[in-house]
């Protein structure tokens, strides 16, 4: 901004009269021609602390915190603290549709609060009042709310060839999405879940229970007749595991927990139900005293691993049917998949749920989404200690569209892209938006088979800095 020439004089003159007294800034020894910007710190305001965790750096000529402020900081009455390598007094202009000014300047006097909803310009002098160098400072605050979630539909028939079993599930971090009517197998293929592309798939029985399919270490998994293990690394060809398990029939495959696919076995022998755990599908290792719990589903559970708040990878199954094919309010949990809490036994905030649930792990939390057994309506449920217990989303933040349909057996997947590691934004910014979305794939009602899809994400996780 322009001064005129009686208005220049003016502020000179005050540069000189104040740069001795000035407490926003350092006093010099000696005079200097070096004006450069060194730092800016907030304080004041009911934004502390936030305020006072911003830090702000010089690119180009702009002094900015590249790491926004959290929501609804505010920043419309602040005292800035700025230090240079030598001043003799730093101007403020504001611009003309500042929302808090009349006047176009101000020279910083350190008693004053700036609002800096907007960006302001400014121009130091060096000490020796005759050198000045020109800045721009611009303060960022997030803008939307970053807890939450945002749902939306994005199509109503993804299963176009009238299936009866569906599953989807992540590969090799594309989403693989198996049909079949009972005697043909179908597949559709996603890298963003939005646009979808027919695939063949074969060597997978069309009888095959799709929604037991487990990935580990770059594989597919799926048990079938109790005696064969199917597995595919590229989602299309499927081919038979010749394991070393004679004695025991497969029930169904848990997950992959560490270094170890985590399954359960029947003896052939004494008919009781034990863990089982192989590195590679071919090789498994049975203990003799590692048999079930009871009350412990060998199907139509749900499972998710996930790392703990201390980094330690654990397991967690819940819902399903025993053996006899019992169904119990369950809710099982693991560090090795050999020794198993039930943290239902203390805790009845599942009992509601009803058998065919889906599990995941998204924002260091667990989200649950199923049917209800006591009366209609969606079962969606959030924990945040390592599914100890159960709580309903925020209604304003995290709740399911209205008119999203109940259902049970459906597929919830996170597509994430390869340049993320774990669920911290390390890649480009067009990776972050792309990635982290929940994609809930169809399911079953009382009435039938479910073909929609929908997708939800955490605000947060489209940041590129948290």
């Amino acid at each position: 901004m322009k001064f005129n020439p009686f208005r220049q004089i003016f502020f000179l003159s005050s540069i000189i009269l104040l740069s001795s007294c000035l407490g926003t800034t350092n006093t010099p020894t000696a005079t200097s021609s070096n004006p450069d910007f060194v730092s800016l710190k907030f304080t004041a305001n009911d934004s502390i602390p936030y305020l006072s965790t911003a830090v702000f750096t010089l690119v180009g000529k702009t002094i900015i915190n590249v790491d926004s402020l959290p929501y609804k900081t505010r920043v419309d009455s602040v005292f800035p603290v700025f230090t240079f390598v030598s001043t003799a007094g730093t101007i403020l202009h504001f611009p003309k549709t500042n929302y808090k000014y009349k006047k176009d300047s101000a020279l910083i006097t350190g008693k004053d609060t700036i609002d800096f909803r907007q960006q302001i310009s400014l121009r130091n002098y060096a000490s020796d009042a005759i050198a000045y160098k020109d800045y721009v400072v611009e303060v960022n605050v997030h803008q939307i709310d970053p807890e939450l979630y945002i749902w939306k539909k994005l199509t109503d028939n993804l299963n176009d060839v009238n299936a009866t079993n569906q599953k989807a599930i992540i590969l090799n971090n594309k989403i693989f999405f198996y049909q079949n009517d009972g005697s043909t197998n179908f597949l559709k293929t996603s890298t963003d879940g939005i646009s979808w592309i027919n695939a063949t798939v074969t060597g997978l029985p069309v009888n095959a229970p799709l929604r037991a399919m487990v990935e580990y270490n770059g594989k597919l998994y799926l048990t079938q007749d109790g005696d064969k293990i199917y597995t595919t690394t590229d989602g299309s060809t499927w081919n038979i595991n010749n394991f070393t398990l004679a004695n025991y029939t497969f029930k169904s495959i848990i997950f992959g927990l560490n270094d170890s696919i985590r399954a359960v076995t029947q003896s052939k022998g004494d008919q009781l139900y034990r863990f089982a755990s192989s590195k590679d599908g071919i090789t498994w290792i049975i203990k003799s005293n590692n048999v079930l719990p009871v009350n412990f589903p060998v199907s139509d559970f749900a499972s998710v691993t996930f790392n703990s708040s201390t980094g330690k990878a654990k397991g967690l199954l819940l819902e399903g049917s025993t053996h006899t094919s019992a169904t119990f309010h369950t809710n099982w949990t693991t560090e090795d998949g050999n020794y198993w809490i039930n943290l239902s036994a203390e805790n009845h905030t599942l009992d509601t749920l009803a058998v065919g649930a889906s599990v995941i792990s998204y924002d260091s939390k667990l989200f649950v989404f199923g049917a209800r057994n006591d009366t209609v309506g969606t079962f969606y449920r959030v924990s945040k200690d390592e599914g100890l217990s159960w709580q309903k989303p925020d209604k304003l933040r995290n709740f399911l569209p209205k008119d999203f349909i109940p259902r049970s057996f459906t597929s919830i997947v996170v597509l994430k892209p390869s340049t993320l590691k774990g669920e911290q934004p390390q890649g480009s910014l067009q990776d972050i938006l792309q990635s982290n979305h929940i994609f809930i794939i169809g399911g079953k009602t009382a009435t039938g088979v479910l073909s929609d899809e929908w997708t939800g994400k955490l605000n947060r996780k489209s940041f590129l800095r948290q």
